[in-house]
């Protein structure tokens, strides 16, 4: 979604600074987030809005493409979004920024379940650790969009080890032999051999 004035969405002036830009955004995500509004679509819609402004605001650049990526690089494209699509794009937009209850908020309010649906709850639940729910789900919306190369790399990066975690993670956890604790083990192993 790309916003004509996502300063005006936000309520602030084009020379706002940063931090103005940042309160003006939390205030209005407090407003319109789905765990005040549960059931309103014009809310989440509105919450849709917000996180494409300051999105756009923040990387004009990747704004300008009318697509994007989600958080395990797949490209999202310009999917055109209907007002029943509404919760699974804020489902979308929580899950780039790791909010992943939230995401499963938003989710919890969509009325149809489709492959998409199963595939956000399968990236929500990844997140949160939820392992056997995610797959579980990722499978569902495989079964569903068979032809869904998006859907499958995520199957594929779930079932084998979750691959999907330790790709964006690992570096955080001390990993940096390709995300094996057993290589960093031995490569331990190894260096103390050589230098004691």
């Amino acid at each position: 979604m790309v916003i004509d004035d996502p300063y005006k969405v936000l309520g602030v002036s084009k020379d706002a600074s940063d931090e103005e830009i940042k309160r003006a955004y939390r205030r209005l995500a407090k407003q319109y987030h789905p765990d005040r509004n549960p059931g309103d679509a014009a809310a989440a819609q509105k919450m849709q809005e917000i996180n494409a402004a300051y999105e756009q605001i923040k990387n004009p650049e990747k704004a300008q493409s009318a697509g994007g990526y989600d958080p395990y690089g797949s490209y999202t494209g310009n999917r055109s979004q209907s007002s029943g699509d509404s919760y699974q794009q804020a489902a979308f937009q929580y899950i780039r920024y790791r909010r992943y209850r939230e995401a499963l908020n938003a989710l919890q309010n969509c009325a149809e379940r489709n492959g998409r649906w199963y595939y956000l709850s399968a990236l929500a639940n990844h997140g949160l650790g939820n392992q056997v729910t995610a797959l579980e789900h990722i499978r569902r919306a495989v079964s569903m969009e068979p032809d869904n190369p998006e859907y499958q790399r995520v199957l594929d990066q779930i079932e084998y080890g979750g691959t999907v975690y330790r790709e964006h993670a690992g570096a955080y956890r001390g990993f940096a032999f390709g995300g094996s604790p057993l290589l960093g083990l031995l490569a331990c192993i190894a260096c103390r051999l050589f230098c004691c």
